[in-house]
């Protein structure tokens, strides 16, 4: 059911600062960034994340249809992701509730259930739960704990009667990204169905959250893809073998009936557009993520089958954003829609590695995760990541451009123990120990490892910012910051402080906006709060975030 009446309505605080500073309000006033020429802001949004794309990759791979809407729209050129963790399961939270990962319930890929949401739900008496691995039921607890609305509960406020789609091939993006507001959330289910006879179900079809007709029927029409286990394309060579492909769920694949990936969500996008009254679209592209974690970002190689590559998955996804704007616009709506385009993390080519590639396939995930867990048991770290395993005093880390902890023992000589251990690992710039609601620097800062050519500015002007943004009891207890270009899980990641992690698009486009750069540094927190202005919606709980003036078209 859509969540409503129980919310108090209270003032956003992003709304005082704004009136305080001079900047864009949050709600219905402020007149001057009405659409031009006419009366009526737009009344639906749709909001494209392509998962990992940074900056880097759009001009790299030369990326035409996102730069075209970055230059017809409003781009914020120093805009920056502005939290931690750097992870999908965090960022599509993030992107439709203004808040930051402290306020929001989860942080990290890791969580401890300090509240026992969760309890009795998992497998051992650990509380901890690795959150990518979460059930819809179970995301959907620990987001109504706390009890904040969702981009779609306001949606569904400021449009009685219309639908808000969410379409993602990863489910647990998919989840967040809805949350439970959302009418309608598709994405990929398990190899469920037998749709080439062979007598095998390794095809996966639509599931999710009320999932409609016309994206579910006939069975093994278009919207059910190949996922056969042995659908690896190049991808049991090295690097890729530790994240290799299963079938067409994170590729397009070579079936032109049955492409999967960014195709089968922008289709699926574009579907409800054509059946549903909707007030908002939130649709993931997730291809470029998987050649970026598979091949090491921008340092991708090529290879013998150029469908799992980079610059192959840059080119779908830029083909999707593409599709759905000409969809938009031969639709008649881009000018009553508002579109907001961009990543939920960058990518970091892993050029100094410390995880372990030793040819067996999927060692990806003992490569992040370490400790008995609710939700899955990982008992085989790295060996760079000996001494910190050697105090005994891990419950849980996960490791990818950053290091993650969560300790047994919080005293502060076990805690030192923890932290002593951390600061001596490769490509550590420093440690963090958690004290309430901030991290506090626990040790020195290994300037000596860090670039000169902007990595030390970096650092010094985000790193602690960054770093407090993911302070809460459910969190990590010790942090380390790795220096640029360091991964501890596989070929190219994200996850931490790095600039390649955190210099993403942020576009605003559509809708009346015009065509001028931003000259903020704005951050996905303040994606939501900046939508609730254009529409025009007041909000009702207090967000982190702040909302910008959009420029107006002409």
């Amino acid at each position: 059911m859509r969540r409503r009446s129980h919310r108090a309505l209270l003032v956003s605080a992003a709304a005082l600062a704004a009136a305080f500073l001079g900047l864009a309000p949050v709600g219905p006033s402020g007149a001057a960034d009405r659409v031009s020429g006419s009366a009526a802001r737009p009344d639906r949004v749709v909001i494209i994340v392509v998962d990992a794309l940074s900056r880097e990759i759009v001009d790299r791979y030369g990326m035409s249809n996102v730069r075209a809407l970055m230059d017809q729209g409003a781009a914020s050129p120093k805009g920056y992701l502005g939290h931690l963790g750097s992870v999908t399961v965090v960022t599509h939270n993030v992107l439709t509730t203004g808040l930051l990962p402290k306020h929001m319930g989860w942080v990290e890929e890791g969580y401890r259930d300090v509240d026992q949401v969760l309890a009795g739900q998992g497998a051992n008496e650990s509380d901890l739960w690795v959150t990518s691995d979460w059930t819809r039921d179970q995301m959907f607890a620990v987001q109504n704990h706390v009890g904040y609305p969702h981009l779609a509960d306001y949606l569904h406020t400021f449009r009685p009667g219309s639908t808000v789609v969410t379409v993602s091939p990863k489910a647990y993006a998919a989840w967040a990204f809805g949350g439970s507001g959302s009418d309608s959330i598709v994405t990929f289910s398990s190899r469920s169905y037998d749709c080439d006879g062979d007598g095998v179900n390794n095809w996966r079809g639509p599931t999710g959250v009320n999932v409609p007709k016309y994206l579910s029927e006939p069975v093994c029409g278009r919207w059910y893809v190949d996922s056969s286990s042995s659908l690896t394309y190049d991808t049991l060579l090295s690097p890729a073998r530790m994240y290799p492909l299963d079938g067409n769920r994170y590729t397009a694949g070579t079936d032109p009936a049955h492409q999967g990936s960014d195709v089968w969500a922008a289709d699926a996008a574009i579907a409800a557009m054509d059946n549903e009254d909707w007030s908002g679209i939130f649709v993931t592209l997730p291809g470029v993520d998987k050649a970026a974690h598979m091949w090491g970002s921008v340092d991708d190689p090529g290879g013998p089958d150029p469908q799992t590559h980079l610059a192959n998955a840059a080119a779908v996804a830029d083909a999707q954003v593409g599709k759905i704007i000409d969809h938009l616009r031969d639709s008649g709506e881009l000018d009553n829609t508002l579109v907001v385009l961009t990543a939920d993390h960058g990518s970091v080519p892993a050029r100094s590695f410390h995880g372990v590639d030793d040819g067996t396939s999927g060692r990806g995930f003992n490569n992040w995760y370490y400790g008995t867990l609710e939700n899955g048991t990982y008992t085989s770290p790295q060996p760079d990541l000996a001494p910190l395993m050697a105090t005994g005093n891990i419950s849980m880390s996960y490791s990818d451009s950053m290091l993650s902890t969560w300790l047994a023992d919080t005293s502060p000589e076990s805690t030192a123990a923890v932290v002593e251990a951390m600061r001596g690992l490769p490509g550590v710039s420093a440690v963090w120990v958690r004290d309430g609601d901030r991290f506090r620097l626990a040790s020195t800062v290994r300037w000596d490892l860090m670039a000169r050519d902007g990595e030390r500015a970096w650092f010094g002007r985000h790193a602690r910012e960054l770093v407090d943004t993911m302070a809460a009891e459910s969190g990590p207890d010790v942090i380390g910051t790795l220096v640029d270009d360091t991964t501890y899980s596989v070929a190219g990641d994200h996850g931490g402080i790095q600039r390649r992690s955190q210099q993403i698009p942020i576009v605003f486009a559509g809708g009346g906006v015009g065509s001028r750069d931003l000259s903020q540094p704005v951050r996905s927190v303040d994606v939501m709060p900046t939508v609730l202005n254009r529409l025009g919606i007041a909000a009702t709980y207090p967000m982190d975030g702040r909302a910008w003036q959009l420029p107006s078209a002409r």
